[in-house]
């Protein structure tokens, strides 16, 4: 009973220090967005990126809701690339999908989110599903990726908030 004890005591205590930690980052990300309203902020959901042929530290990255970097850019034309990942369930199996180095480019507008990931289904595709609830697509890359005898279709898309 004793070790029973001590392990929900340290699980009450891991809790409590865990949800303290995630309050403080919403509100420090919560504070970014305010002080950086009439700039144009980013999402990048990948790794290795690069803006404008930079690397990403060069513009005071924060880390996001889902481990995301988030930037506050200016408005204007940006060259982004970087390294996208996600997975994909086939045939009861679970696959990862990773791109090469993808780069395209985007128009910022001052006070607008974006936020771009890889997703498996085109822009079209995920409208039609979600019955047209979905952010405006600003940019997609198209990808096939040919994993061993399995043909993947993923794309790069870049969303603005409505």
């Amino acid at each position: 009973m004793l070790i029973i004890g001590v392990f929900i005591g340290l699980w009450v205590v891991l809790f409590a220090a865990f949800m303290a930690f995630y309050s403080k980052k919403k509100k420090n990300n919560a504070s970014f967005v305010s002080e950086n309203s009439n700039k144009a902020i980013v999402h990048l959901h990948c790794k290795k990126i690069k803006i404008n042929g930079q690397d990403i530290s060069t513009y005071n990255p924060i880390t996001g809701e889902y481990l995301e970097k988030v930037v506050a850019l200016e408005p204007g034309r940006y060259t982004i690339s970087g390294i996208y990942q996600t997975t994909d369930n086939r045939l009861n199996k679970t696959i990862n999908v990773k791109s090469d180095d993808v780069e395209f480019e985007l128009d910022l507008e001052g006070g607008c989110t974006y936020s771009a990931a890889m997703y498996m289904y085109s822009p079209e595709e995920r409208e039609q599903y979600y019955n047209g609830d979905t952010d405006e697509a600003v940019a997609s890359v198209p990808l096939s990726i040919v994993e061993g005898s399995d043909f993947i279709k993923a794309y790069v898309i870049c969303y603005k908030e409505k």
